[in-house]
């Protein structure tokens, strides 16, 4: 792990199997530190002398903790974070080889998806990597040695899969060795195998080696380990949104319970203490059973408030996060499955969900999982030396798209027919273009 020692340099220490390689440089990483010292030039404006950022309250550099909390705590962050995975695992991918779905390979893997229930491992890994920067999938053996690599096993020999996200889990040691074709990348990781059950002896963190791994990241730009929360870039939106509502319920609570003013009428003298009654017998007719105010002297004023309409300002900060997150903002604000969406909106959003399935949750979650049982031996090789993974369609038609189909094409239908002359398709046909039952005694029978 890298760490800043007394003398303030960045070291840290990585191996490989069989040995061990030092890491201690004078410079901090790029991509450990890089970002997190640009992130300090935010809305610094006039060389300086203004800070938005500070001005506005914004949170400058949000770390894991606070993605973590806000996505536990606030429903639209938890609906940015989820809706891309659990759309895109709205159907689990179709697993194939060369083989007509009969070889060994296919059977095996059917049989040890039923018994783990891996592909809703694989969709929880993928909301729990949105979180912070990565997320894992831990694969759990009965050798129990989770520090050392996985050696070659059976399936039987598989019991258990547990997904993590980043703040259940860290990257130990990187692997250091330039000669290594996984330089770069996590050699060791720390693990809190009991997540965010209350820790226990028997749920203490723990060094978990690579092989036991499946790293997932989306957003990957400069480094094969740390992506992009989804969080990240609309947090300071969120908390926009957090004034604005938080604001807007603020006044109205303010506004339905109006304060008041006591003052003493004109030329009215008053006895010492007569203001102070009159305020214990305010507050007796308005907390309290008391329906009669006894006092003289005293005028009373209500001091009206004014409650401000929020829905233009909660629009222009729901666009913003809607246009950076790519989800629409109907979907956001209705059911995860879009069906408050417009058409377009849900074709739009479907096909960017298709596009990840196919450029991330693919390569980056399914396969490696795959080929991780293949490796070590709990999946035999697939038929013809490959697999493939394809994806069910996501696009549906919903009732009132299903009854325009319809309509075009019983209008089709009706234009094939020559007038006068015999109709180009037969009532059978006709009633199968429409979705209806073929009647028996139709030209084409059930």
């Amino acid at each position: 792990m890298l760490e800043r020692d007394k003398t303030g340099r960045i070291t840290g220490n990585a191996f490989s199997k069989g040995a061990s390689t030092s890491v201690v440089t004078n410079e901090a990483p790029a991509s450990l530190l890089g970002r997190e010292s640009l992130s300090y030039l935010l809305g610094q404006q006039y060389g300086g002398s203004r800070d938005i950022y500070t001005v506005l309250g914004y949170t400058k550099n949000p770390d894991v903790k606070q993605f973590q909390a806000m996505y536990n705590h606030k429903g639209l962050a938890a609906a940015i974070v989820d809706t891309a995975p659990k759309t895109s695992w709205r159907h689990n991918p179709m697993i194939a080889d060369s083989s007509d779905g009969t070889s060994r390979f296919l059977k095996e893997w059917e049989s040890l998806q039923s018994r783990l229930g891996i592909y809703q491992y694989m969709s929880r890994a993928d909301i729990l990597s949105g979180i912070g920067r990565f997320g894992v999938i831990l694969i759990g053996t009965k050798d129990g040695l989770l520090s050392e690599p996985i050696g070659q096993v059976t399936a039987n020999d598989v019991i258990f899969l547990a997904p993590y996200s980043e703040s259940y889990a860290a990257v130990n040691t990187f692997v250091a060795d330039v000669t290594d074709p996984r330089f770069g990348k996590p050699e060791t990781y720390r693990i809190r195998v009991g997540g965010d059950v209350v820790s226990t002896r028997a749920l203490k963190t723990q060094i978990v080696h690579y092989s036991r791994v499946i790293h997932i990241a989306e957003g990957l730009l400069e480094n094969e380990v740390y992506g992009e929360p989804r969080l990240q870039k609309v947090f300071n939106r969120l908390e926009d949104l957090d004034k604005i509502v938080g604001g807007s319920a603020e006044g109205f609570w303010q506004s339905a319970a109006p304060g008041y003013a006591l003052t003493p009428k004109a030329d009215f003298d008053l006895d010492v203490g007569a203001l102070s009654d009159a305020k214990d017998e305010f507050q007796n007719y308005v907390n309290g059973m008391q329906r009669l105010m006894a006092m003289s002297g005293i005028d009373i004023q209500k001091l009206d408030g004014e409650i401000s309409d929020p829905t233009k300002a909660f629009d222009v900060v729901l666009s913003l996060i809607s246009g950076k997150t790519g989800i629409p903002k109907r979907i956001l604000l209705g059911s995860e499955v879009g069906e408050l969406a417009s058409t377009q909106d849900q074709s739009n959003f479907l096909g960017r969900i298709a596009e990840r399935q196919r450029m991330f949750v693919t390569p980056k979650i399914v396969r490696p999982m795959i080929q991780r049982f293949i490796d070590f031996g709990v999946l035999p090789a697939p038929e013809g030396g490959a697999f493939t993974i394809e994806w069910p369609d996501l696009f549906y038609a919903n009732a009132t798209e299903t009854a325009k189909a319809k309509m075009y094409n019983a209008a089709a239908i009706k234009s094939m027919t020559v007038d006068g002359g015999e109709p180009l398709v037969s009532d059978a046909e006709k009633r199968i273009v429409l979705g209806l039952p073929v009647l028996k005694d139709g030209d084409i029978t059930e």
